[in-house]
């Protein structure tokens, strides 16, 4: 083989099912390619352990001369995770990836990636993938005083327990499907493990508001780390919008935090999302650092 990267061989690698003796090769490549586009690594073994561990995916090496040069994961949410530099391995391993997503039922196809990681962005155009939209990736510093929650009357607001999985994913889903045509829901198995099964879920960090014993909304953080915070999913059941209960929530996550030594929080929101929630981040004094774009490729 013995080409230098960048070059365009028009050679077909051998791609076959990942294993865990793989692990590590795997999580060099991805180190590799995010210190290529960021300067620094934006990788961490448990992530991709966490994404190999969820049922329901696939995912794949590409092979020559014995080494792992290109890397791919399609999970039940539709989501693909690639990586390679050369052209012919990432055309193979879309081409790949999109045979067996058609196996499956899929009627389409995401791929999140930043113009920094450019043979990712350049292998999307390749190959038939259109920018969808963006996410914004957006931090909140907590210094000085931080607002008391301002709750809506009749609400009462408790941590998660065990026993509200079906309930807190099931308001996830309705909401999110209520305004993403393309969103694909988890299996209840999936979302759990996707949730739960890992080291930054702190059920002290999962805010439930509930009326009446009705669940209308909830916050979820991730436990924090090296002292920052991070808000996964804030939803708002659509009866209950327009009253100031993201708000709240986002300002008792803020409290609940910096009472742990956290200095600031992040989070990730879709651009394109008509609740008003990239503007209402903004209003509590989040700032963009990173717009991440979603790939589409419909089969």
């Amino acid at each position: 083989m013995g080409a230098h990267v960048g070059e365009y061989r028009c050679l077909v690698p051998d791609i076959r099912a990942a294993t865990w003796e793989d692990f590590e090769a795997v999580f060099e490549l991805l180190e590799a390619r995010s210190r290529a586009a960021f300067g620094i690594s934006q990788q961490e073994p448990k992530h991709l352990r966490q994404r190999w561990e969820l049922p329901g995916g696939g995912r794949w090496v590409a092979v020559e001369d014995g080494s792992i040069v290109g890397y791919a994961v399609l999970d039940e949410s539709q989501e693909v995770g690639h990586a390679a530099v050369e052209p012919d391995v990432g055309d193979a391993l879309f081409a790949h990836v999109e045979q067996e997503a058609r196996h499956r039922g899929f009627d389409h196809v995401s791929v999140t990636a930043v113009p920094e990681d450019e043979p990712l962005y350049a292998a999307l155009e390749r190959n038939g993938y259109t920018l969808d939209r963006e996410i914004l990736r957006m931090w909140r510093v907590l210094d000085g005083d931080l607002p008391e929650p301002r709750w809506p009357d009749g609400l009462t607001v408790r941590t998660y327990d065990e026993a509200d999985g079906q309930r807190v994913h099931a308001l996830l889903d309705d909401v999110y499907s209520g305004w993403d045509p393309d969103y694909v829901a988890r299996s209840h198995e999936g979302w759990l493990s996707f949730m739960t099964e890992h080291d930054e879920f702190d059920p002290a960090m999962w805010f439930l508001a509930e009326r009446d014993g009705e669940l209308v909304a909830c916050a979820l953080h991730w436990k924090e780390h090296q002292r920052h915070g991070w808000v996964k999913d804030l939803v708002v059941d659509e009866r209950e919008r327009g009253k100031g209960l993201a708000k709240a929530l986002l300002h008792h996550g803020f409290r609940t935090y910096a009472d742990r030594g956290a200095e600031r929080v992040g989070l990730k929101v879709d651009s394109t999302n008509p609740t008003g929630a990239p503007e209402l981040y903004e209003r509590v004094g989040f700032e963009t650092d990173q717009r991440p774009g979603i790939w589409q490729k419909r089969l």
